[in-house]
């Protein structure tokens, strides 16, 4: 769905606007992040303390709160959504000044994600609301409450409704929501315009259309508003909904308390353990089940990337949802499964076989990004990657048929075209590609991006195995000869063709131990994680700490681990409320791929859980590495397959079980 642009900046750094700037930004940021000596272990930086304070100052696992309604909220506010309207929340309980609201895959004409109209836009009374202040989240229920004074608000956004009660307050007349670009106020008989507001889409073949309705609750308790998605074919028939404010709350908590069935605890660390819960908050808040919009880096808390679709949907947050909610992290994969025609004609534009997706991407699934961002070819090796992984995990043979197959092939086949033999070594050159150091540009032969396509290659040999279809013939032999660029004096993996070990924007070289998995024996693995995990530059963004804790944990480095993964959030966190910063110097939230690697390190590092090590005929072995001072760790509702697990790991080791009950 694409409208008109309301006129906003084109921002975002991973995206057009920055080519011009891009060489003058890279000298800048180089010039302030020294080399640290090559033997110094690397060490946490500094809290932000004027960004972060008020964060972890309560021990609570599932509430997050303040007295202070100055506290920091991140740029836009408390995050709650439902995977298909997100809106955020100021320090009234409604929405702040820079409050956003968007509905997932509704896009302007420039395919920037549109804003729609703030229904959570509150006017109370200052003389009801001045006094003893409090705004708690909980996170366990999944609704935000607010206290002022003699006012009382409660605001969640539950699967089918996005809602605000107010107690202490009269009933105000309902505001006229403003209408960004994308959106229409309705007219309504003064009857109806009382007490409810609808809003349609500029472009009238969309079927989309929302309605704001507001009344009073039963038995003198407050007034209710709310916000409902509706088909456009429903508004000249569509009566005012009878609300049932408490019935509503009561499906709400229901909904969130068998979500939290599938939970991730930890003993000895109530830090650690309030912040998982907060990470794994935001990201379920991002997505719902049948659902095919992914989930952009801010998720829907945000437009800095105009709500585009990056590799940080299917490589960040698709695994941190996988292993506890799969139906939910389809969401992902259904997102390039409707768009795989997109990427077959772009990879036949460009003289390939197969499909090739975009670097940058919205509701069409064309690129929206040129130069050497566009050349980030492996979006396209994680987009296979992740399609196995979720194979691997739930053993969907139908799924595999019907949607795995048709991307993973494709994916496979791309790669096998892309990959050109070069004549004087006799393997498989990948050139001319942009890896995840996207400040060094395009280059030839980046090791992490081949060794994802060889995992591609290969899993799609091994799904044809598993379906009984033919296997492209080119797949097994391109995947055994592609160039890995290899330091054999150091026994390591360098990053690209050329590694002089330059500083990198964000992990690189070190992804092929994780989620490439190229095999290695443990010196290699050792000698190349110590080569590239010194090498990105201190002020990156909140990705690369997490992969390292991963890895670090993966190699069994407790101590490393947990460096790693303290420095994963403890500088991007904000505020009492946990909102999660791209950037350490700067406001930008909600950052749910930051989020996604920090789930990541706990579950795939910590908890040793593996997909690729799991035998169909047998359980795997679980290593896990806690950190120090971890007693336990338990992870609750592991799907795999038909099955349920519960993992449990302490300093003495780990086991997988299948788990009793619903």
């Amino acid at each position: 769905m694409t409208y008109p642009s309301p006129g906003y900046p084109r921002s975002g750094w991973r995206g057009e606007g920055w080519a011009a700037v891009l060489l003058v930004l890279l000298a800048l940021l180089l010039a302030g992040c020294p080399q640290q000596d090559a033997g110094e272990a690397p060490a946490a930086p500094p809290r932000d303390v004027d960004r972060s304070a008020g964060a972890f100052t309560e021990t609570d696992p599932w509430i997050l709160t303040t007295t202070d309604r100055n506290a920091a909220r991140g740029n836009h506010g408390i995050f709650l959504g439902n995977g298909r309207l997100g809106a955020t929340f100021g320090p009234d309980g409604g929405a702040g000044p820079d409050s956003v609201c968007y509905v997932a895959g509704v896009y302007t004409d420039e395919e920037r994600i549109a804003p729609a109209p703030r229904w959570n836009r509150l006017e109370l009374p200052a003389e009801l609301t001045a006094g003893p202040y409090a705004q708690t989240l909980d996170m366990k229920r999944g609704i935000l409450v607010t206290k002022m004074g003699r006012v009382t608000v409660t605001a969640f956004v539950s699967p089918g409704y996005g809602v605000i009660h107010v107690e202490g307050a009269p009933l105000p007349p309902l505001p006229a929501l403003e209408t960004p670009g994308a959106w229409v106020r309705v007219p309504l008989p003064a009857a109806d315009a009382e007490r409810r507001s609808l809003y349609e889409l500029r472009d009238r073949s969309d079927p989309l259309a929302l309605s704001v309705e507001q009344e009073p609750a039963p038995f003198d308790k407050g007034w209710t508003r709310s916000i409902r998605l509706l088909p456009r074919s429903a508004l000249k028939s569509a009566e005012p909904v009878r609300f049932d404010y408490l019935r509503e709350l009561e499906r709400h908590t229901t909904l969130w308390a068998q979500r939290w069935k599938s939970d991730i605890i930890i003993e000895g660390d109530p830090e650690a353990q309030q912040l998982v819960h907060s990470l794994m908050f935001n990201l379920l808040s991002s997505v719902r089940p049948g659902a095919a919009d992914s989930i952009p880096p801010e998720t829907w808390a945000g437009d800095f990337y105009k709500g585009h679709i990056f590799w940080d949907a299917e490589v960040w947050m698709f695994p941190a949802l996988l292993a506890q909610h799969p139906d939910l992290a389809r969401s992902v994969l259904d997102y390039r499964y409707n768009r795989l025609p997109e990427a077959r004609r772009r990879a036949r534009a460009a003289g390939y076989a197969g499909a090739d997706f975009p670097w940058e991407s919205a509701q069409s699934g064309r690129e929206t990004v040129g130069g050497a961002f566009s050349k980030g070819r492996h979006v396209t090796a994680g987009v296979g990657w992740a399609h196995w992984q979720y194979w691997l995990a739930t053993q969907d043979k139908v799924w595999l048929a019907q949607r795995g197959w048709p991307v993973l092939s494709a994916v496979a086949d791309f790669w096998a075209s892309r990959a050109k033999q070069n004549p004087q070594t006799g393997t498989f050159d990948v050139r001319d590609v942009t890896g995840p150091d996207e400040n060094r540009g395009a280059v030839d032969n980046n090791t992490y991006t081949n060794a994802l396509a060889r995992y591609c290659l290969r899993a799609a040999g091994e799904a044809a195995k598993v379906l009984g279809k033919p296997a492209n013939p080119r797949w097994a032999g391109v995947a055994k000869r592609i160039t890995l660029p290899f330091d054999k004096a150091n026994h390591r993996y360098l990053a690209r063709a050329g590694d002089e070990g330059e500083k990198t924007k964000q992990a690189d070289g070190e992804l092929l131990l994780y989620p490439a998995r190229l095999p290695m024996d443990d010196r290699t693995a050792r000698a190349t994680f110590d080569f590239h995990a010194e090498r990105p530059i201190k002020n990156g963004p909140a990705m690369t700490a997490s992969i390292h804790a991963l890895i670090a944990a993966r190699l069994g480095r407790a101590q490393e681990a947990e460096r790693s993964f303290r420095d994963a959030y403890r500088p991007f966190v904000r505020g009492p409320f946990l909102q999660f910063s791209e950037k350490r110097s700067l406001d930008r939230c909600y950052f749910a791929t930051g989020a996604g690697g920090v789930l990541q390190s706990v579950l795939y590092g910590f908890g040793g859980l593996d997909w690729d090590a799991w035998d169909e005929n047998k359980m795997p072995v679980i290593k896990p590495t806690l950190p120090p001072g971890w007693k336990k760790l338990t992870i609750t509702g592991i799907r795999r397959g038909p099955a349920t697990y519960t993992l449990t790991a302490t300093p003495d080791g780990g086991t997988l079980r299948p788990q009793k009950g619903p």
